[in-house]
């Protein structure tokens, strides 16, 4: 009698981390048509600063220790995350989410395992962020260790180039200088950030958690608006741009409701750009 021993744990996730590869493969080995769906799972975080244990640390180093409070002392506050299918020739995307938690909600390892476990249910799903290698992977590392968590197979590779993430900043710069996300975003006419990105560490320390979570979700929703752009214009996917603007916004506003940043801002914008694009020639805008 044959002993079958089933696939589970490590082996599990190496069958169908190998699977999705030959997938992708082969799909590199057509003709360069987007032919088979895609996804794209766009996180962001927020952050608290351990000032505690800092202080700890840089009396200890005395007059060599950093000042400055780096990633080992950033907790997460916050994370949001949404999923964006494509499929060949598709006007819009699937949508997943957006999904926001922040401390009040939960503590950082349950946040960190809610995304963790979206991004291990969906290996074929590219972890997109906006600058996320310089910063939010190393937290989210530091994080699976400290707290026994295991790492979703698209954060294991420590390249930045690894091919199941997409770091938007990094990929849009190339070898030009890194601009932030709100710079980017205002110089092609996107919303982004409700409170300037100085101020949002205060918020969380003042435990504001609907600025933070707003200014979460907006990260979210700008980094999914410029990575379709972005992903688009290389050749990588197929859609109606302005008609996926109004998804987003749609997906956006049914699952966050209070949001006023959805509300005032980005809901309006979308649809107003799905009307830009029934237009023909100049479109003129009254001045504000």
């Amino acid at each position: 009698m044959t002993n079958i021993v089933p696939l589970g744990g490590e082996l599990e996730r190496l069958s169908r981390k190998l699977e999705h590869e030959a997938q992708m493969f082969l799909a590199r080995k057509r003709d360069g048509r987007f032919d088979t769906a895609r996804r794209w799972l766009i996180f962001d975080l927020e952050f608290l600063f351990d000032r505690s244990r800092h202080q700890g640390y840089t009396k200890a180093e005395g007059k060599d220790a950093e000042l400055s409070i780096r990633w080992p002392f950033h907790q997460v506050a916050a994370v949001g995350w949404m999923t964006l299918e494509f499929v060949a020739d598709g006007g819009v995307p699937a949508i997943a989410g957006p999904f926001v938690l922040t401390v009040e909600d939960t503590d950082e390892r349950s946040m960190v395992t809610a995304l963790f476990n979206a991004l291990e249910k969906d290996l074929g799903a590219v972890a997109t962020t906006w600058g996320g290698e310089a910063r939010d992977l190393a937290v989210l590392r530091r994080a699976a260790a400290t707290h026994g968590l295991v790492l979703p197979h698209q954060l294991i590779d420590g390249s930045p180039h690894a091919r199941e993430r997409l770091d938007l900043c990094r990929a849009s710069c190339v070898q030009a200088s890194s601009v932030h996300l709100p710079e980017l975003a205002a110089a092609v006419g996107v919303p982004s950030k409700p409170t300037p990105s100085e101020d949002i560490g205060k918020h969380c320390e003042a435990g504001n958690w609907a600025k933070v979570r707003d200014q979460v979700l907006a990260d979210v929703l700008t980094t999914a608006v410029l990575t379709v752009q972005h992903l688009a214009a290389h050749r990588q996917i197929e859609c109606h741009q302005p008609n996926t603007l109004v998804a987003i916004a749609d997906a956006a506003g049914a699952a966050l409701p209070n949001s006023e940043f959805i509300r005032r801002s980005f809901a309006p914008w979308a649809r107003g750009k799905k009307a830009e694009s029934g237009l023909r020639g100049t479109v003129y805008r009254a001045a504000a």
